[in-house]
């Protein structure tokens, strides 16, 4: 029985996870972040809170993504546009990691959609924008097309070089959806200007 025991091969040992993710919030100013990610440090706590909950992975192992970097990873990927594997290189992580990252936060924010988001109610307004873009452009059943302008604003007194654009003057960068004369609802405008 023992000559049996020993003839057995050894238990493989797992492999221990190279955990090593790059990114850190700390480590980059605010110009870097955005030229990085698209988003100031302030809108990726924004959106990492937004989500936080629902990222925590339900696991007693130690190498779990925290929320914040699972964002950062989705984030790189919608900035950059590159394939999965070169952002894992990039942050220093699977290529099968940044596919759940992504594919994670991309629903959860997809899910939030209506509070930032807001489409026609009424019956007529909807009727009258898919009659407008069917006739306009043959485009049947659209009730509104994505569309951004800048909006010209006064100078905030709070960092105020935030608010000058690549032309050179004062404006918030809006994007919004629009009706079949390429017009963003009046009310929408109207508290995009009361809240600047």
């Amino acid at each position: 029985m023992a000559d049996f025991l020993l003839q057995l091969p050894p238990v493989q040992q797992r492999r221990p996870r190279n955990y090593r993710f790059n990114a850190n919030l700390l480590n980059y100013t605010d110009e870097e972040l955005r030229a990085r990610y698209r988003f100031g440090s302030e809108s990726i706590q924004f959106i990492t809170n937004l989500i936080e909950t629902d990222l925590r992975r339900k696991t007693n192992r130690s190498h779990a993504l925290r929320p914040i970097d699972q964002v950062l990873i989705a984030l790189r990927f919608y900035a950059s546009g590159n394939f999965l594997q070169v952002i894992g290189d990039t942050v220093g992580v699977d290529k099968s990691t940044v596919s759940r990252a992504v594919h994670d936060v991309s629903q959860l924010l997809s899910a939030k959609q209506n509070m930032f988001i807001k489409w026609p109610t009424t019956a007529a307004v909807i009727n009258e924008n898919k009659n407008g873009f069917y006739w306009r452009r043959w485009f049947p059943g659209i009730i509104g097309c994505i569309d951004g302008t800048q909006i010209r604003i006064i100078a905030p007194r709070n960092n105020e070089s935030d608010f000058v654009n690549r032309k050179g003057f004062h404006s918030i960068n809006v994007q919004g959806v629009c009706d079949h004369k390429g017009k963003f609802p009046v009310a929408w405008l109207n508290y995009i200007c009361d809240n600047v």
